[in-house]
């Protein structure tokens, strides 16, 4: 990135390399906006935009390192200031993170779906009927550990990151508290 951009002309041109499929160069320019010394004297009502992209693009790539640095740098700027926008950002977060877990469990389950459909014209043979009653059901085990359980371990990383990033800040005490009570919960 050049010296220091406008956030809203990095916000613009990381839609930009979005649009064209461009996703982890899109993060990357935003993740050097917020290593800005500049980035801590922008307006807050600028920023917020700017830090829910952010947290989008690193939960469609599945960056939770990424994410966490920038939200402790997002806390770092606006917990004298603004904590209904930290609070928001970090909803945000973990709605994103919920929303994949409930979309790659859906995957699984059509995955699933597929597979019990039966073709009346192919035969099994009895090495696939054997096989089938040996194994059970490790054909679901299976499709959940591939689609379900990274989506579930980054959903786990998003709260352990939210709680990182809200932990001893007498401002931020009751976001702390809903957080992990929905963590607990999950």
């Amino acid at each position: 990135m050049a010296p220091f951009s406008k956030p809203e002309t990095v916000l613009k041109q990381a839609e930009g390399l979005v649009s064209v499929g461009q996703t982890p160069a899109a993060l990357q320019s935003l993740t050097e906006m917020f290593n800005s010394k500049r980035f801590r004297s922008t307006p807050v009502a600028s920023l917020e935009p700017i830090m829910i992209r952010f947290i989008e693009l690193c939960v469609e790539l599945r960056k939770g390192r990424t994410a966490k640095e920038g939200l402790m740098q997002y806390k770092n700027i606006t917990q004298n200031t603004s904590v209904q926008s930290i609070e928001t950002v970090i909803h945000t977060f973990i709605r994103l993170a919920n929303a994949k877990v409930v979309e790659a469990q859906e995957k699984a389950h059509k995955a699933i779906e597929v597979l019990d459909v039966d073709d009346l014209e192919a035969s099994e043979s009895p090495e696939d009927i054997l096989l089938g009653a040996v194994s059970g059901d490790q054909s679901k085990d299976r499709t959940d550990r591939a689609l379900v359980t990274p989506w579930l371990k980054f959903l786990w990383e998003s709260y352990r990151s939210a709680l990182e990033t809200l932990k001893n800040n007498a401002r931020l005490e009751a976001v702390y508290q809903a957080s992990r009570i929905s963590a607990l919960s999950l």
